[in-house]
């Protein structure tokens, strides 16, 4: 299961991109204003061992 953290990040990311993203290996961000907030919580998702993004 993820940490609440990621889990929020993974809904915010998944709402940008309509996927789930555990499955995505490439995400663009550019272009975008995330604050660092939003930043922390990809980066908190990023650290979770089920997901298979290694582009971002």
């Amino acid at each position: 299961f993820l940490s609440s953290t990621a889990d929020e990040a993974c809904q915010y990311v998944t709402g940008i991109v309509g996927k789930n993203l555990l499955l995505l290996r490439e995400l663009n961000l550019s272009g975008r204003e995330l604050g660092d907030t939003r930043l922390n919580q990809i980066t908190a998702l990023l650290q979770d061992k089920h997901c298979k993004l290694n582009k971002l």
